[in-house]
């Protein structure tokens, strides 16, 4: 059943990430009022915060912070001034009463500033988003504290408002990758996710449910002209080394197994602890290790050296020596594998050039594919499937939004349609959104493995217990982190019996490493444009 609601916003306009929330809920809402405000003011630009404005133009002014109509058709919209108290704005009651007239209980504020909840308005639950962490940062502008004090990701909240600032209930919580090099691209990442927090928002209304989150943390204000000065440099200077890095820097990627007899993973690892293989004769690197089924074979992402590709090859799981190559010619990764009913299937990563499929054997390009139904249309990252109460779950990345966004899917079985999770995404947070191996089990429990991508990509992984998993719910708590102290990474982890395999990376320096990256993408462009339709 469809919640009835009215909208919040200015002169019949919202922004466009606001549409696209909306749109994003269209099967949870139906939208029967608009209160469109007609005189709600821009705050005074002081001299002192000049800079910020001038900041401002370029970053987050941007295209999903672009003002489009709202939709308007077959909905009754009720245009009013609103009664201002200093920089708090209200509604006029006759406004409030039409809502309560018409049975509605839930406002969705897209518009006006500081709202004062009084009269009719207490008889309502207002819903607005918040760009920030409130344990962490809170005021404004969003996004801009998180990247001068080089904060890991940038919070979003929907909550039910209050008249204490940011200290409403909160009922949805995502975070979003900084980038500590452009502002622009930070706040183009978080207006972006912010469309998919409303969907759970409501679920978690319904239910009665609210994020257990303090809303504690320090009130920032806008930036003086000075502040913004050294903002901009701070930003410039991160934009000078990421460029020098990929000048002539490179990860150099290897696998790395350990044998743990009777415990778990530990926390903090050395590589200098495990055994590592040398690496084959024309490849670059070795990532994405995965045992096979049975526990005999190792399966990795080989990276061609002639070609810029991934291969999947197989490796020995005792000495790590190879055997032979699976998966060529096109770009393949995170050669996840499982097995039911005596068939072993592989589930290659083949973002790159198909929607996801399962392959049994002979794992070649000529073998037997299972496309998933349902994902037809998807380009898929670290896919990794999951069977539990007779349902098979399948955990993925879009590839656009793989750094922080996770979704689950769910069928009756492998043949059958893979239909979305109505929590999707299940998870929105950098730190923990993209699959870093299987669903594991231990001590009647069951976990995920999620990459931190916050800073870079596949510095560490994030271990949640999964706590409940259906068709209708997902919920987990973060448990735990995975580091090496005498290397970079892991973002695979993949356990047999008692061997754990785990890739990791070290930063070297090299003269040609602009060069090789250049080349890649060269090699990588024209071969995905070979294979565009």
């Amino acid at each position: 059943m469809k919640i009835d609601v009215a909208l919040i916003v200015d002169d019949c306009r919202i922004a466009l990430w606001q549409k696209q929330a909306l749109e994003y809920v269209a099967d949870l809402i139906n939208v029967r009022v608009i209160l469109s405000c007609t005189n709600t003011r821009s705050k005074k630009r002081n001299v002192d915060n000049l800079a910020y404005y001038v900041l401002k133009r370029f970053t987050l002014e941007n295209s999903l912070s672009a003002k489009v109509p709202v939709d308007t058709k077959n909905i009754e919209v009720v245009s009013f001034d609103s009664e201002y108290d200093g920089a708090w704005q209200r509604i006029p009651d006759c406004v409030s009463e039409t809502l309560l007239n018409k049975d509605i209980k839930v406002i969705i504020k897209f518009g006006m500033n500081l709202l004062r909840i009084e009269n009719n308005l207490l008889k309502l639950d207002i819903l607005s988003f918040h760009h920030g962490d409130p344990s962490e940062d809170r005021g404004r502008p969003a996004g801009f504290y998180e990247l001068l004090h080089k904060r890991e990701r940038v919070g979003t909240v929907v909550q039910r408002l209050s008249n204490e600032l940011d200290s409403g209930d909160v009922l949805a919580l995502g975070y979003s990758k900084a980038f500590h090099h452009s502002y622009r691209k930070t706040a183009l990442n978080f207006y972006a996710n912010s469309k998919y927090l409303l969907r759970n928002a409501l679920i978690n209304y319904s239910n009665g449910r609210t994020v257990d989150i303090a809303t504690d943390g320090r009130s920032f204000t806008l930036p003086t002209n000075a502040l913004v000065a050294r903002f901009v440099m701070a930003l410039a200077y991160r934009s000078l080394c990421r460029a020098l890095y990929g000048m002539f820097y490179e990860k150099r990627w290897n696998v790395v197994k350990f044998n743990l007899p009777g415990s778990p993973v530990p926390n903090v690892l050395r590589v200098s602890d495990g055994f590592v293989p040398k690496i084959a004769p024309g490849y670059d690197f070795y990532a994405d290790p995965f045992f096979s089924a049975s526990g005999d074979r190792v399966r990795v992402e080989a990276l061609d050296r002639t070609t810029g590709l991934g291969d999947i090859i197989e490796l020995d799981a005792q000495h790590l020596s190879k055997t032979s190559n699976l998966l060529k010619g096109k770009h393949y990764s995170f050669p996840i594998s499982f097995a039911e009913f005596s068939k072993e299937y592989l589930l290659p990563e083949v973002a790159s050039h198909s929607s996801p499929y399962l392959m049994q054997r002979p794992f070649d390009d000529e073998g037997k594919r299972l496309l998933l139904r349902g994902l037809e249309t998807r380009r898929i990252v670290d896919g990794v499937l999951f069977i539990k109460d007779d349902t098979y779950y399948f955990f993925a990345s879009d590839k656009k939004s793989s750094a922080d966004c996770l979704f689950l899917f769910f069928s009756d079985s492998l043949e059958g349609v893979f239909h979305p999770h109505p929590r999707n995404p299940i998870v929105v947070d950098p730190t923990r959104a993209r699959m870093g191996g299987q669903i594991l089990s231990m001590d009647n429990k069951i976990y995920r493995v999620g990459q931190n991508n916050s800073y870079g990509y596949g510095n560490g992984l994030t271990l949640g217990e999964i706590v409940s998993i259906s068709r209708e719910l997902y919920e987990e708590r973060v448990v735990g982190t995975i580091r090496y102290e005498d290397a970079s990474g892991p973002h695979t982890l993949d356990i047999h019996g008692d061997s754990a395999i785990l890739d990791f990376y070290h930063e070297k320096f090299s003269l040609t490493a602009g060069w090789k990256r250049l080349v890649a993408r060269i090699l990588r462009g024209r071969w995905e444009a070979d294979q565009a339709p």
